[in-house]
């Protein structure tokens, strides 16, 4: 059974498929109270990604509810089920018991194979079931059986953790256009749009605080801290943080769509650049991580922001942004055996593979780098 105010993520889907069930009742409230059916086949073009209410896909298919009373003989159920209203029915039964009002109680559910199973007196077996299934269902004491092996789907999902925090397509479209339009290092000739875009939907890049009214000082207020050094970029969607700056301590408030930690993801003499004339760049322009996981260089702000209510923001790591720019000069690169050096790996570490690579790397100079300026103010680019 569903939750009619259940949410279509991953973690829901993944147990409809485990459950191995076409037929789904869903329930308001109580379990009692069974107000919708969901099929299996509704589900043929629900993306998880898309975390769709359950309730929006049981208005739209609205299956009728087929309900039958506990003595109902099975020959009348049967004669219902033919008249193809449904195949599965809801059992039921009038409580009396007690002082107040009668009302109906759900005692269970009943399939069309139940039925004929009982008529036949045989079971009927179908591609979800097997031999043992069925022992196992006669001889409850038969527990020497191990049970099927029901597929795994814990490889495609996301943590739980992960699928807190919600952007709405909107939001999420805004915040391309912003960051793409404002913020220097995240321009087309930078990072193309599409990638940003799916960067933007990662479940990592999209964080929340909480914040803490009780402890307004609380460490996880802080997203930066004076002469701290940080690897990351922080745009701020929703909430209002305070940002100090200097060694005079000037303070003020800043809200939605201010951004900082500019200078964290750009090595200060090696900042790629994409010119949109120069369709097949040098492979020794892009700045690689070294081998040991160790950065190259820290960048360790000036100021401090701390957040002031709770907070919706966007957080890049530079390793994230690093593989935005081999993505979007992949994509910008047309296809060749030469230019299949060019990998985005996944995880912790961005580098560029191939002895080739490797070898133009530490033979050529890098080009010189693009001064990104730090001011404060509304965008102030921190």
């Amino acid at each position: 059974m569903l939750d009619a105010s259940a949410v279509l993520d991953f973690g829901v889907l993944a147990s409809i498929m485990q459950s191995g069930y076409t037929r789904i009742p869903v329930y308001e409230e109580e379990r009692s109270n069974i107000v919708d059916m969901l099929y299996l086949k509704d589900l043929a073009f629900v993306d998880p990604e898309d975390c769709t209410p359950l309730s929006t896909i049981t208005r739209f298919y609205n299956h009728p509810l087929h309900f039958v009373f506990n003595d109902t003989k099975l020959d009348a159920v049967l004669e219902e089920f033919k008249r193809g209203k449904s195949h599965l029915a809801i059992v039921q039964k009038v409580n009396n018991e007690g002082e107040g009002d009668p009302f109906y109680e759900v005692l269970g559910l009943v399939t069309l194979e139940d039925v004929i199973e009982e008529i036949i007196k045989s079971e009927i077996m179908d591609e979800s079931e097997d031999y043992r299934d069925a022992t196992m269902r006669k001889k409850a004491a038969s527990l020497t059986v191990p049970p099927k092996h029901k597929e795994e789907f814990s490889l495609f999902k996301v943590s739980d953790e992960e699928y807190k925090v919600k952007i709405s397509p909107q939001l999420l479209l805004a915040t391309q256009r912003f960051l793409s339009r404002e913020v220097d290092v995240f321009s087309p000739v930078r990072v193309s749009e599409k990638v940003l875009l799916h960067l933007l939907k990662h479940p990592s890049v999209n964080q929340e605080v909480k914040f803490d009214e009780s402890n307004r000082l609380a460490a996880h207020h802080y997203l930066y801290q004076r002469s701290q050094p940080v690897d990351y970029f922080i745009l701020i969607l929703q909430g209002r943080v305070e940002v100090e700056i200097g060694k005079e301590g000037l303070k003020f408030e800043n809200g939605a769509f201010t951004y900082y930690g500019v200078s964290a993801l750009m090595a200060p003499s090696s900042v790629p650049q994409s010119p949109a004339s120069s369709r097949q760049p040098a492979r020794h322009d892009l700045p690689t991580e070294p081998a040991d996981g160790t950065r190259s260089s820290t960048y360790c702000p000036d100021y401090t922001v701390r957040a002031l209510s709770d907070l919706q923001l966007v957080k890049v790591t530079r390793l994230q942004y690093l593989n935005a720019l081999l993505a979007s000069r992949a994509q910008s690169l047309p296809p060749s055996p030469e230019n299949a050096d060019f990998q985005v790996v996944p995880g912790s570490q961005t580098r560029l593979l191939g002895d080739k690579t490797a070898a133009a790397a530490g033979s050529h100079p890098s080009r010189p780098s693009v001064p990104v300026e730090d001011s404060p103010g509304r965008n102030p680019g921190l």
